[in-house]
């Protein structure tokens, strides 16, 4: 299949989900592209990273092509297959006559993003890529709990999964302050540090945001994609 390449691929972090955390060259280049992929993880559901980004959508006065294609949280090898495929079969169709496109991303696109596997699947169909950078969900959680992540010569180090990953140990003994995404057991975090200092960010940047700032055995809130916990292994006082 004869592909029409585009002159250039944006990949934009939009940030956690408040509007006003999106770049000045985020919002200009929403404002000109000719066409937005937006993922989202289920049919039935909308995209976070477009629901970030629809005001300046609707501020928008020249026509504007959106493409929100399913890309599922799974490890099913054979079913993101699937989705990639289809994914790139719908954004080629309905972007037929387009100059430019933006792939939106909640945080950064360097942060446990989707775009780079868009890019990979993606690249022979583009002559230019740009990347734009966002607010990552720790900076925002640590802004508005005003606690730093770190200071002097602290290391600071990202944990995804606590759970079948052989590197979390070692990394979380041997940094001072820890990020984890997506946090499923906070009770284990607790048993591997201590009762430490702890922010949780829930749906940081949206209407129904959830703040917790205390001890790790303080928190009662329940587990969600879109949470942020960090823990500071200070020394006690």
């Amino acid at each position: 299949m004869k592909i029409n390449k585009l002159s250039k691929l944006y990949g934009i972090g939009v940030g956690p989900g408040d509007p006003e955390l999106l770049t000045l060259k985020a919002y200009r280049i929403l404002k000109e592209v000719d066409m937005i992929v937006a993922p989202k993880s289920r049919e039935d559901k909308r995209s976070l990273a477009l629901l970030t980004i629809e005001k300046i959508i609707k501020e928008r006065e020249n026509e504007l092509i959106v493409v929100e294609p399913v890309f599922p949280m799974t490890k099913d090898q054979e079913k993101l297959d699937y989705y990639w495929k289809k994914a790139r079969e719908e954004v080629l169709e309905k972007g037929k006559g387009c100059e430019t496109m933006a792939f939106v991303t909640l945080g950064d696109p360097s942060m446990y993003s989707t775009f780079y596997r868009f890019l990979e699947i993606f690249k022979d169909a583009v002559d230019g890529v740009e990347v734009i950078p966002g607010v990552t969900s720790f900076s925002s959680c640590s802004s508005i709990a005003k606690v730093p992540i770190a200071e002097g010569n602290e290391v600071v180090s990202i944990v995804p999964d606590v759970k079948g990953n052989k590197n979390a140990v070692q990394v979380i003994q041997s940094s001072d302050s820890l990020i984890f995404l997506k946090p499923k057991n906070t009770e284990k975090i607790e048993n591997m540090l201590g009762n430490k200092k702890a922010i949780l960010g829930v749906k940081v940047g949206f209407k129904d945001q959830e703040m917790f700032i205390g001890k790790l055995s303080e928190i009662k809130e329940k587990t969600h994609y879109l949470a942020t916990l960090i823990v500071k292994k200070e020394e006690e006082e």
